[in-house]
């Protein structure tokens, strides 16, 4: 009986994966010893679920889709000159441009994603502003406070 080869055998997307891998293990320090038993005993998060999910799916997945389910590519919209990350619903709204068609009939954009925004999309935009501008008060509160931390 023939088996069909899975993602793991054929294209396992060993660079994203291994880059993502790095940023998880650095701690960028030592670590204070009262946490030391629980720093040695990290897990390698990353690729154990990667390699979890590519003995499963078939040889044929698109890696770049892959890649993104397992959170290591973030997918950004830049509105209004700023990026803003998309999860979530809103992240489901994405599409493939030449998906979408203009009045004539011809492809909005050539390979491009597009997120076409909505009263929704508004809401959500509108939340994180208000997030951003909490974060920025309590930033400039901290260096009034802690002029050291500057």
């Amino acid at each position: 009986m023939k088996k069909n080869k899975c993602l793991i055998e054929q294209g396992f997307p060993c660079h994203q994966v291994g880059a993502e891998t790095q940023r998880e293990r650095d701690t960028g320090k030592a670590p204070p010893v009262h946490r030391l038993h629980v720093w040695w005993a990290r897990r390698p998060l990353t690729p154990s679920r990667a390699a979890i999910l590519a003995s499963f799916l078939p040889a044929d997945t698109n890696p770049e889709q892959f890649i993104r389910n397992l959170g290591i590519e973030k997918v950004q919209a830049i509105v209004n000159g700023e990026t803003w990350t998309l999860t979530g619903k809103l992240l489901e709204r994405v599409v493939q441009s030449a998906k979408r068609k203009t009045a004539d009939g011809k492809p909005v954009c050539s390979d491009a994603e597009v997120l076409f925004v909505d009263s929704l999309v508004i809401r959500a935009l509108n939340k994180e502003n208000e997030q951003r501008a909490e974060n920025q008060r309590l930033t400039e509160m901290l260096k009034t406070k802690y002029p050291d931390i500057s």
